[in-house]
């Protein structure tokens, strides 16, 4: 069984944004089957929990609708959320509210960051389908392909609630990688199999979006990634112009941009202690930087948003 967190609500190294973590969500959930890096829930009650949000939880979030219908924030933006819709959050993902009407149910998959660390990016045919999904987080399935999702969920569920054996962590891992490889194939079929004809450009450019999630509140220097990634700047450069219509640097400002905003809207922190967050090295280049990106000042953009 996972062990109890220490804390139930933590803070983020990087901004006062509270994280949940596995434990902690197992923790806030009834009719939960747990593992030692998997927690499934069957039939959420999303009116339960309403001092989740505004959030991250430090975990992958499969989370598949099974009736009802509400809204759902995620880094800034409103989705719609009815029976069929599948979201995929992961841990850099901002959940910042959560309505559903009365009788809304969910099914969950919930993965520790050793199973997103160590188990899923081993498996490199998944990488399209874990960038699709960091800035498309939301899709709504059919009845057959929800239900393909909902079989491996029930599978997974089964097998946590059965006997402990050795074998179990792998069981549940390959039923988890089933499930993943299940929601590749439903995109796979939307793309038209565009997905999976991948050059070594667009190889290149899901790893910079990777490093640039992870790494762009202390480094926006375009050569910084390009030296991660062994090559030249204005490599990197063109190859993320001619993948995504975007250069690298605006790819970091948009990370960079979108996460002030995020702390502008959802915390009381102030303009100086945001600044410091994000790595500038004063207050007064942060205002310039984030007016020069959205046309506002921090203090006008947290006024027209408070």
């Amino acid at each position: 069984m996972i062990e109890q967190s220490e804390q139930t609500a933590r803070q983020d190294n990087h901004a006062d944004v509270r994280v949940i973590t596995l434990q902690d969500l197992a923790s806030k959930i009834n009719n939960l089957s747990m593992g030692e890096d998997i927690v499934v829930v069957e039939g959420w009650d999303p009116l339960e929990p309403t001092d989740m949000f505004p959030t991250r939880v430090d975990a992958l979030l499969i989370i598949l609708c099974t009736s009802g219908h509400g809204r759902i924030g995620i880094d800034l933006r409103e989705y719609e959320v009815r029976r069929n819709t599948l979201l995929v959050i992961q841990p850099k993902n901002f959940i910042y509210m959560f309505d559903a009407a009365p009788g809304s149910r969910a099914n969950i998959v919930a993965c520790s960051h050793h199973v997103i660390e160590d188990v899923l990016p081993k498996l490199t045919d998944l990488l399209p389908l874990l960038i699709h999904h960091r800035t498309e987080p939301v899709m709504d399935l059919t009845d057959e392909e929800a239900k393909s999702i909902d079989m491996a969920y029930q599978g997974i569920r089964a097998k946590l609630n059965g006997p402990r054996t050795p074998f179990l962590q792998r069981k549940v891992l390959c039923l988890l990688q089933a499930a993943l490889f299940d929601m590749m194939d439903i995109q796979h079929a939307r793309s038209g199999g565009d997905m999976f004809h991948r050059t070594r450009k667009e190889e290149l450019m899901a790893k910079f979006i990777i490093a640039v999630s992870e790494s762009f509140r202390e480094r926006r220097e375009v050569s910084w990634y390009a030296e991660r990634l062994c090559i030249t700047p204005k490599h990197l450069s063109a190859v993320c112009k001619e993948t995504s219509g975007r250069t690298a640097g605006e790819w970091i400002e948009s990370y960079v941009t979108m996460e002030a905003k995020v702390l502008l809207k959802s915390t009381d922190m102030t303009i100086q202690e945001i600044a410091a967050k994000l790595n500038f090295a004063n207050q007064s280049f942060f205002g310039k930087y984030f007016k020069h990106q959205t046309g506002l000042s921090p203090t006008a953009y947290r006024r027209e948003n408070s």
